[in-house]
């Protein structure tokens, strides 16, 4: 059940866009935050490895967080 749901905003390639907030979009964005606060924790530290996890972890959760928040959940890619 998202908390905050605006209606059919517009579409884009078969997409509809809505701006939904659900658990799982607020779960991935407190995963992203605490990716942002490795990778500068992994910057100070000139930690490469790390650098390169906390840069994968940052775009995958970041992005998945930004589109379920746009798409009201789950991406619907077939009709």
């Amino acid at each position: 059940m998202p908390f905050i749901d605006t209606g059919e905003l517009f579409e884009i390639g078969g997409i509809t866009i809505h701006i939904g907030v659900n658990t799982l979009s607020l779960l991935m964005l407190m995963i992203t935050i605490v990716g942002i606060w490795g990778l500068v924790a992994a910057v100070k530290n000139r930690n490469l490895l790390a650098v390169i996890f906390s840069v994968a972890t940052v775009a995958t959760f970041g992005f998945f967080a930004i589109a379920t928040i746009f798409t009201y959940g789950y991406p619907e890619l077939a009709h």
